[in-house]
């Protein structure tokens, strides 16, 4: 071995390689960076190889480095290797290509260390003597048939490579052409020295310049690397998205032929490929031709069994050239859109409801309050008392339908306590054991160790009643009532398939009838107020409203599972709670059969006149002096004038203008300090619950309808509180 004047260009130009590949392998994550370092490492090994080979001094010495040089076979196929992952073709296909495209190199440099046997790649190697130091040693020898089939081999594997990049050269955003350009050049100077040495018109008789212009490819890579970014951003090839999108995609020619389908589409047509290219697009989709004409169309195919929608939507392609069909999936969409409006609609119902509610309270209370003052005038009077009484009765009935409408609103009254549900259900399937028939069967199926749940242990027995007869009456009173339990785990999957739900652990309490089941019709105005599809007379149809604002006011959700002929599951979620169950306490007291009467002023404010009369003609009656105002700047006047002079308050909390919180707060700061009760017609809760009890506020809550004898010992009941605290 020797110097000579091109071992230090030669180590330049290996250096300048070897820092392209450590680059290319810091970006190994890339699609082709690992292939491309290779490539990098075997030109490296090359340029290596041939500065050995020109610092021979001995025909041998050359010989050997010649073998050696045909390791630089494997350069074609890692060429070839990362065209085809920058182009995105998967590392499966790519390994199977490379490991083709590497027997030819690996034979022949198997060959050449047996040339001397067959003389295929070289013959008549003849060696000149060096004359002078730093000389090059001049071999002259007869190339074989095997070294032209090699080196063509090797120019058909670049020239594939080349191929490949000016192919995506043109799929590829622009932002992105200046790399592929980069690398082209990069790779077209070597092997452009290569053919020039191979034909002879190389300046330097007898030196291959390839390694050298290597040297100048570094250059157009380090270009390629730090300027467009090469092996940071890699294009992601159209046609892996095309092939990735989960909507469908048709891709039709100037004449209407399907020239492309990706796997989505084939999925919702339930076609092949294979079968409909080349058909006429409206042969395989008739929709084609209104959408492309039109606006969007909305499609339904079924997909496994389940029916989805789908948009088609149809845009023309540059120049021209055809039509591109697109099948967007809005299955979900639609689901959720439905939930939305279907909330929209249950709160804006849950509104009027309250509303309605909220009047036909202070109706009411103007018929219970005379009712009351009616039976004490008559008496022990048989002939009028019964007939008061039946007429209360009827009264009570109407606040019982006016407090359904307010649990369907949620602006009931809950008092929730801690409860297990399985002793909770069990107490009230006894409480209504006469109105299931002997011909309906309830099968129980508790789950042990049921979490406990926050919830009015009222409303949770009208949930429980309403479910159950309404499962009566589905099933004619014949058939198999199940009623099941359990703890649930609620998770994401679940949430994203059924939008009004949240995660967290919840106790179900599922109430399943082998009854006919409920129509899509039925079924979307199910939970409304006075929807039924019972006879006239059999049903207010505010059961199923009462136990969905019951479960709304839990913080749960309801699921109904139904079909036709197939019975239906009402699945209830209600949020676990960790708290002990406590003692249940009874739903109501045994009502005081004696009015409680006393002589202190009482300042009566309501904006309805019936009322604002009525409840001063039944306070007067119990021994009250009564001072009445209209509306809230009049009961603000009446204490600036004289507060001493009031004892207690009864304020209405719904009144045009000044309402009842702010008659309150104001009242307060001119420093009324005598008890203030305040009255509605919707019950306790929401707002009205924030003002009882608090410091400063309000001192108890008389809710609409009232009679005479309960208006008399509520307002008896807060003015001893304050006068023993």
């Amino acid at each position: 071995m020797q110097m000579t004047p091109y071992t230090l260009p030669l180590l330049a130009a290996a250096l300048i390689s070897a820092i392209v590949a450590v680059l290319a392998w810091q970006r190994r994550p890339s699609p082709g960076a690992r292939a491309f370092s290779a490539a990098m490492c075997l030109v490296v090994l090359n340029i290596l190889v041939s500065l050995f080979l020109l610092s021979s001094t001995t025909l041998d010495s050359f010989l050997f480095w010649v073998k050696m040089s045909f390791l630089g076979g494997g350069l074609g196929v890692a060429w070839l290797v990362f065209t085809l992952r920058y182009d995105g073709r998967s590392l499966r296909d790519v390994t199977r290509i490379a490991a083709l495209a590497a027997v030819e190199p690996t034979v022949m440099f198997v060959l050449t260390w047996f040339n001397d046997l067959h003389h295929l790649l070289w013959s008549q190697a003849v060696a000149t003597p060096i004359t002078a130091p730093g000389a090059l040693l001049r071999v002259d020898t007869r190339l074989g048939p095997l070294f032209w089939v090699w080196s063509a081999y090797q120019y058909a594997l670049l020239l594939l490579g080349v191929v490949i990049l000016l192919r995506g050269l043109f799929r590829v955003p622009s932002a992105y052409r200046g790399q592929t350009v980069a690398v082209l050049v990069a790779m077209a100077v070597p092997w452009i020295a290569n053919v020039l040495f191979l034909v002879g018109r190389t300046s330097v008789t007898g030196v291959d310049l390839t390694p050298f212009a290597f040297a100048l490819s570094g250059v157009a890579l380090f270009l390629a690397l730090y300027r467009f970014r090469f092996l940071d951003l890699s294009p992601i090839p159209r046609s892996l998205v095309l092939e990735a999108s989960p909507n469908g995609v048709l891709v039709l020619d100037g004449r209407g032929r399907l020239v492309d389908i990706n796997p989505a589409a084939e999925a919702i047509l339930g076609c092949s490929a294979r079968d409909v290219l080349g058909a006429e697009g409206t042969q395989v989709l008739p929709a084609l031709s209104p959408a492309a004409s039109g606006p969007d169309v909305e499609l339904t195919f079924v997909r496994d069994g389940v029916e989805r929608s789908y948009d088609l939507h149809v845009a023309p392609l540059r120049k021209r050239m055809g039509k591109l069909a697109l099948l967007v999936d809005v299955t979900d969409r639609k689901c959720l859109t439905a939930h939305l409006l279907q909330a929209q609609k249950m709160d804006a119902l849950g509104l009027m409801a309250g509303g309605i509610a909220h009047d036909f309270n202070n109706l009411l209370t103007g018929i219970l309050g005379n009712l009351s003052i009616m039976q004490e005038e008559a008496g022990q009077l048989d002939s009028i008392a019964e007939p008061l009484a039946q007429a209360e009765q009827a009264a009570r009935r109407a606040a019982g339908l006016a407090h359904n409408l307010l649990t369907f609103s949620r602006n009931g009254s809950p008092a929730p306590t801690y409860l297990n549900l399985n002793q909770s259900v069990d107490l009230t399937l006894q409480s209504i054991a006469e109105l299931v028939p002997p011909s309906m069967t309830i099968a129980r199926d508790y789950a042990p160790g049921l979490w406990n749940i926050l919830i009015d242990q009222v409303q949770l027995g009208q949930l429980v009643i309403n479910l159950v007869l309404n499962a009566r009456d589905a099933m004619n009173g014949t058939g198999t009532l199940t009623i099941r339990t359990s703890n649930v785990d609620v998770d994401e999957r679940f949430v994203r398939t059924h939008p009004e739900t949240r995660p967290g652990e919840h106790v179900l309490l599922q109430v399943t009838d082998t009854g006919s089941g409920m129509t899509d019709a039925v079924l979307q105005h199910l939970f409304e107020p006075f929807f039924t599809t019972k006879p006239v007379g059999h049903g207010t149809g505010l059961g199923l409203a009462v136990v969905y604002g019951a479960v709304q006011q839990a913080s749960g959700w309801i699921i109904v599972e139904t079909a036709a002929g197939k019975g239906t599951t009402f699945s209830t979620y209600l949020p676990r709670c960790r708290e002990p169950v406590q003692a249940q306490v009874p739903a109501f007291q045994e009502a005081c059969t004696q009015r409680a009467e006393g002589h202190e002023t009482v300042l009566v404010v309501d904006d309805e006149e019936m009322i604002l009369q009525l409840s001063r003609r039944m306070l007067e009656r119990s021994g009250y002096t009564v001072m009445i105002a209209a509306d809230g700047p009049s009961a603000v006047t009446v204490i600036q004038e004289n507060p001493a002079a009031v004892d207690l308050v009864l304020l209405d909390m719904t009144m045009p203008g000044m309402t009842g919180d702010q008659v309150l707060w104001e009242l307060r700061r001119l420093g009324c300090t005598a008890p203030i009760l305040i009255s509605s017609g919707y019950s306790l809760g929401g707002s009205i619950q924030d003002l009882v009890g608090r410091p400063g506020g309000a001192d108890g809550f008389l809710p609409k309808p009232y009679t005479m004898q309960e208006l008399s010992e509520m307002v008896r009941t807060t003015l001893d509180a304050v006068q023993t605290s």
